[in-house]
């Protein structure tokens, strides 16, 4: 037997890899599929190993499940800390009503309301009806205090100018439309907080208004005192320092305005510096202050310095910006005739800022600027008065390089005031601090709000709040159970006949990080899980006794609240967070991180194996067709052989017959 036709042999059975129709049609195909099988050995260790992956893929799913769980648990515990979990009283109704949010304490406070202040409210003067121009909404002015804000509606009328204004400045101002009669609508407004202010409701010309500054580009120079005026001990000499001279002042006493009386009245240099006394505190605390202006801009005998000193002491004032424009002419502060109210332009160069002062006397106009613009100019009121007529102006002090200017406009007013609002007051805990408020709502503690509704009469209101147990108890015996549930998967992976990861690190890990939650401890009143009831037994899990945990929160509620702690602070639930984070984190996590990375081994796997069963496919296609090739070769030839022998067995024949 030839060798070929041998070893074609060895190999019996068809398959239906190959067809062909020659007599070794079936040794063909035997060695296209030992080749195929052999080929395809690799392909299978491949499949095994992602079924491997896959099973592990299942488990590590599980097991984020199961730790998800426990970290909701964890998380649950926190919650029944939290505000939900307190209970408040108050001894005297009708005069707060409190509310408990988390980071709350048990506690007693008492509060003495004295007045639950006023919101400020206006309403317009007359029914509303403002007519449009050439067929377009007019842009009004809401004044807010002293602060202006544009409003444009989608149409002059009340409603829509109301809407438009709650729309924008809700946070600020609440705006309603009041039917008065059946004719006449009117826009009410009232303020979002307490206190005393201005609403109104303006109509402004568009036209530029005048100006009323002079600009000075040398500027006037100006000097404020360091600290507060001491005006303590008997009268003493000062030295008031203009420019380059300087000259002796001798006051009645030390006190701020007499000094500056005494600087004012001086009939020579009263008329090259005027001083001014400015507090820089509040009503209840004052810090005066004696501020110096010279009369003229620019150096005064070469310098643009002012000064004062006691003898033989060191300097008193601080030296200013220059101001570099003040008041054309004396302030007209006139008040506003019934239906019209003074606004104003503070213009810094070429930009407006439009403001609305409590009145038009310089000084009102000073403090709004000083509250709204206070980090781009500094203003004040100097007295240029001679022969004892008063002479306000306005001066402006700012950087160099620009223009301070202020222009005032007269506009329609259209409310009136109907409500003067006012600070809300109180007392906690008889502290002798009586507080002001633009707001009824009064954090007495951490978590603890108690919302003012009507006065105490004098006598101080009881608030207590207490914290119950059965929401605790509740999250524990939650969290005991997805504990041991985590605990029970965990094991499930360890030993012999251990799960899908048996063997691999992430058991042990996830085994520590467990045996860290529950064997935390602290160096408080209670220092383990055990001391509130939940007891780690010898087979890791935990049993909770209810018991214990009510009679360790009735012992010292607060100890309970320390030892748990919170999830960003300290305690207990620090550290199980943060042991759950390093397993649970979507970017870091333990759980997370191996998940994404056996997915992705099971992806390449699945790529590699079918790059190589594309490589297997296309060596049996090609030995398919080489061994069709050779079949029909090998059928050739026994057809050849057949017909060759068919004639010399026809010869034979014959020669047999003629023999």
């Amino acid at each position: 037997m030839p060798a070929l036709e041998y070893f074609m042999a060895t190999t019996s059975g068809t398959s239906s890899l190959f067809n062909g129709t020659s007599t070794y049609s079936a040794d063909f195909a035997n060695v296209i599929g030992r080749a195929v099988a052999i080929a395809t050995l690799p392909i299978t260790q491949l499949t095994n190993s992602k079924t491997t992956l896959t099973d592990q893929s299942t488990e590590l799913t599980t097991l984020d499940t199961k730790f998800t769980a426990l970290q909701t648990a964890v998380a649950a515990i926190g919650s029944a800390l939290g505000g939900s979990s307190f209970q408040t009283a108050v001894s005297t109704d009708n005069v707060v009503d409190v509310s408990v949010a988390d980071g709350a304490q048990e506690g007693y406070y008492t509060m003495n309301v004295t007045s639950i202040g006023a919101y400020e409210s206006s309403m317009s003067s007359a029914n509303w009806n403002v007519p449009e121009v050439a067929g377009k909404p007019t842009t009004f002015t809401l004044v807010v205090g002293n602060r202006n804000y544009s409003v444009t509606a989608a149409d002059n009328s009340a409603k829509s100018v109301a809407d438009a204004i709650n729309a924008s400045y809700g946070s600020l101002v609440h705006a309603t439309t009041v039917n008065v009669s059946p004719t006449d609508t009117r826009i009410s407004l009232q303020s979002a907080a307490l206190g005393q202010t201005s609403l109104d409701i303006l109509n402004i010309p568009t036209s530029t208004p005048p100006s009323l500054q002079t600009q000075a580009p040398t500027g006037y120079a100006v000097s404020q005192s360091k600290a507060s005026w001491d005006a303590t001990g008997a009268p003493a000499t000062y030295v008031l320092t203009i420019g380059g001279s300087q000259h002796d002042i001798t006051p009645a006493s030390n006190s701020a305005a007499d000094v500056a009386t005494a600087i004012n009245g001086d009939p020579v240099y009263g008329l090259q510096v005027r001083a001014s006394v400015v507090d820089l505190g509040t009503s209840s605390s004052h810090d005066y202050r004696i501020s110096l202006q010279s009369t003229t801009a620019g150096p005064m005998n070469g310098y643009m310095t002012l000064d004062l000193q006691k003898v033989a002491s060191p300097s008193l004032q601080a030296q200013q910006l220059p101001a570099l424009s003040r008041s054309t002419a004396a302030w007209d502060a006139t008040a506003d005739a019934a239906g019209s109210r003074g606004t104003y332009n503070l213009v810094i160069g070429s930009t407006k800022y439009a403001f609305t002062p409590a009145d038009n006397s310089a000084a009102g106009v000073v403090a709004a600027i000083n509250s709204l613009y206070s980090g781009q100019v500094l203003a004040s009121v100097v007295d240029l008065e001679t022969g004892g007529s008063p002479d306000y102006r306005i001066s402006l002090q700012g950087a160099a390089g620009t223009t301070y200017d202020i222009q005032k406009a007269a506009a329609t007013s259209y409310q009136r005031e109907q409500t003067a609002g006012a600070l809300a007051t109180y007392e906690v805990n008889s502290s002798g601090v009586i507080n002001s408020s633009t707001t009824r709502n009064i954090t007495v503690s951490t978590g603890v709000t108690a919302t003012m509704v009507g006065l105490s009469g004098g006598s101080p209101v009881g608030i207590t709040v207490t914290r119950s147990t059965s929401a605790i108890n509740t999250a524990l015996a939650g969290f005991t159970d997805a504990y041991n549930a985590a605990v029970t998967e965990v094991l499930k992976q360890q030993g012999q006949s251990g799960g899908a990861l048996q063997g691999q690190s992430i058991v042990a890990q996830l085994s520590n990080i467990l045996s860290s939650i529950s064997t935390y401890s602290s160096s408080g009143q209670f220092n383990v899980l055990e001391d509130l009831g939940m007891t780690l037994g010898t087979n890791g899990q935990i049993t909770y006794n209810p018991l214990t945990l009510m009679s360790a929160d009735l012992s010292s509620s607060t100890g309970v609240t320390a030892f748990l702690g919170s999830a960003t602070g300290s305690g207990f639930l620090k550290t199980a967070t943060d042991a759950l984070t390093s397993v649970e984190d979507p970017t870091t996590g333990l759980l997370k991180t191996t998940e994404t990375d056996t997915k992705s081994q099971i992806a390449n796997l699945g790529t590699t194996i079918a790059a190589k069963q594309a490589k297997v496919d296309a060596m049996q296609l090609q030995m398919q067709n080489q061994m069709a090739a050779a079949d029909a070769l090998v059928a050739s030839m026994e057809q050849q052989y057949n017909y060759l022998s068919g004639l010399f067995q026809a010869q034979q024949t014959a020669d047999q017959m003629y023999k």
